[in-house]
């Protein structure tokens, strides 16, 4: 019976992952003629269930969540911010649901890291981007209306693969960190001798080969820097003498790509099919900082700035843009803008902490788990400079980021204590030596 409820549990883990990625529901009720409408009844009344549940999860464990959410205080700042910002919101009553539920998705990733440790965490979430990756060959070869993007955004992707979820850049996104992790699980020593050592390797390909098919071009860039850096990161694991040197070498290396790449940017930018303005992004970044200086401090409110044309500050944007941007391309600037600089500050001691806590995670432990703080933290930057996946609700991204600061301050600690007794036994079995 034990056994049979923490199956249930991982299960249920497994499909709260899945659907906060936005796969499957959001397809299968798409029309064109409500296309940017919210139309989609079932996913509210879908997580209120996850969130149920995963409250009942908590308070069977409550002793062991109350310790490791107190490991964190910025996490709980920022989403205490997010809450208040119902006080001075252009949308009021969007802000208090929407700041509801991202107290809910905080939750969840908490419970994440409260229950299953971080190697049990890249394990559920293999098995959650296995079927990802098998329900989106399906949906794009037998069901190609859904798995393609075809009416979407006036037809200009026609034909890029979206699998099973909304939009082919999510999907690009949604694989940068499948084949994370997939790759960590592939360079596992602990699964050398494993019979079945090949399925991750069949996961990372099957994840880039996604990328490709889904044509986003900021996907695969962010793909290959993440292979890239992957080795200077196992290199931080050496001792300083030897890091000092693999950390130059790579500078040297990274600047001299970064001066190519500047020196022949025109030329780059066409073989993508972009232009210098990265496909009309600094037009909507230089209207933001213009809209954001008159609200620097606090903001516009939680999710209260890319709405509908009854929103004054969206009806504005889009007037002035002359199309219905739906956000601003870039986590930061759409952070800065509805928390002000209060809240990006937090959020990024937050982010910052998190890195200095996962290169000491990284030095602490040999195992692959010690490499995915780092690995997704990067991801997480590199994604968000030309899109917005920062502080969201329901959102996979929100809880990895959330589950991953609270496991390695957790993790960090218990290894520190352990190598403390090792130690001390070990200078005991000197002495009675």
């Amino acid at each position: 019976m034990h056994r049979l409820s923490r199956l249930a549990e991982k299960v249920f883990v497994v499909l709260s992952l899945f659907f906060s990625t936005t796969a499957l529901i959001p397809i299968l009720i798409e029309k064109e003629e409500t296309v940017g409408l919210s139309q989609d009844p079932y996913t509210p009344i879908l997580f209120l269930g996850v969130y149920i549940v995963t409250l009942l999860l908590i308070i069977k464990r409550w002793k062991s969540f109350a310790y490791v959410a107190q490991k964190d205080i910025w996490i709980w700042l920022l989403t205490g911010i997010v809450l208040a910002s119902v006080l001075w919101t252009v949308a009021p009553d969007l802000t208090l649901r929407r700041g509801v539920l991202l107290l809910g998705t905080t939750g969840f990733g908490v419970y994440l890291a409260t229950r299953y440790t971080m190697r049990e965490q890249l394990e559920l979430l293999a098995w959650m981007f296995g079927l990802i990756i098998l329900l989106s060959f399906v949906f794009a070869i037998a069901l190609p209306s859904y798995g393609l993007m075809t009416f979407q955004e006036k037809g200009i992707h026609a034909g890029a693969w979206r699998g099973v979820i909304t939009h082919k850049n999510t999907l690009g996104r949604l694989m940068n960190v499948s084949t994370i992790v997939f790759l960590l699980l592939c360079v596992d020593n602990s699964l050398s001798q494993q019979k079945y050592r090949w399925v991750p390797w069949v996961g990372f390909v099957l994840s880039a080969i996604l990328i490709i098919l889904s044509t986003s071009k900021t996907a695969l860039v962010v793909l290959l820097t993440l292979i890239t850096i992957l080795p200077l990161y196992r290199a931080l694991r050496g001792k300083y003498n030897q890091v000092i040197p693999s950390v130059l070498t790579v500078i040297l290396v990274l600047g001299s790509i970064a001066v190519l790449l500047l020196d022949n940017l025109p030329v780059i930018a066409t073989a993508l099919g972009k232009d210098l303005t990265l496909t009309g992004r600094t037009d909507i970044w230089e209207l933001m900082l213009e809209l954001i200086w008159e609200r620097p401090l606090l903001g516009y409110g939680f999710n209260a700035v890319w709405q509908s044309w009854d929103n004054d500050v969206t009806a504005y944007l889009w007037r002035t843009l002359e199309w219905e941007c739906p956000y601003a391309h870039n986590g930061f600037m759409d952070l800065f803008a509805e928390l002000g600089i209060i809240g990006l500050i937090v959020f990024s001691i937050s982010y910052v902490t998190a890195c200095i806590k996962g290169v000491m995670w990284l030095r602490m432990t040999k195992m692959v788990e010690g490499l995915w703080p780092l690995m997704y933290l990067t991801f997480l930057f590199l994604s968000n400079v030309t899109e917005s996946t920062l502080v969201a609700t329901n959102s996979i991204f929100w809880i990895l980021y959330i589950s991953i600061i609270f496991s390695t301050a957790v993790e960090y600690e218990q290894a520190k204590k352990y190598n403390y007794y090792l130690s001390l036994m070990q200078e005991e079995e000197g002495i009675i030596n």
